[in-house]
């Protein structure tokens, strides 16, 4: 233990923090992320692993809860797109929901690490309570807002532009 946290609750902040920046950037920079690259590759491995190590922080939340269900939507998320890159499963449809696999990612990693934040942060008086926290659930509805807008965005691009990579 140090600060309060287990090593395995450091492991799992930092290397979920570095993928949360990295998945931001990528789709920032690019505005989709293109599976062949080594950053891509760090940033899917670096999100299983956060996902994974979700599961051995039951001292910390006591259960089950939603931020695991959150892990494994992420962990399949990561395998549909997987497969997807190396099968053409749904024809034409393959790339929208490849990319939509990816950005949805970004987006489940974000929930959590947003109620964590704000129930750990500042220390001594935290901007929230619980997941049901107004401040919360109104970082919720702008992902929500944010993430459809951004999935539109780039069903639009795939379709009007031919895109190589993704």
């Amino acid at each position: 233990m140090f600060g309060g946290i287990s090593y395995i609750g450091w492991f799992h902040t930092i290397l979920g923090t570095a993928a949360i920046v990295i998945g931001l950037y990528l789709l920032i920079k690019d505005r989709f992320i293109f599976m062949n690259t080594k950053l891509t590759n760090f940033y899917l491995l670096s999100t299983f692993f956060t996902c994974a190590s979700s599961f051995f922080l039951y001292a910390a939340t006591g259960s089950f809860n939603t931020a695991h269900l959150l892990s494994v939507i992420t962990i399949f998320a990561i395998l549909f797109a997987l497969v997807l890159q190396r099968f053409n499963l749904f024809g034409f449809l393959t790339v929208y929901l490849k990319q939509l696999a990816l950005t949805g990612t970004v987006f489940f990693s974000m929930l959590p690490t947003t109620a964590e934040v704000l129930q750990r942060f500042p220390p001594n008086d935290p901007f929230a309570n619980s997941i049901e926290d107004p401040l919360v659930q109104s970082f919720y509805m702008a992902y929500v807002g944010i993430f459809g807008i951004f999935a539109i965005y780039q069903m639009v691009r795939i379709y009007r532009e031919d895109i190589d990579g993704i």
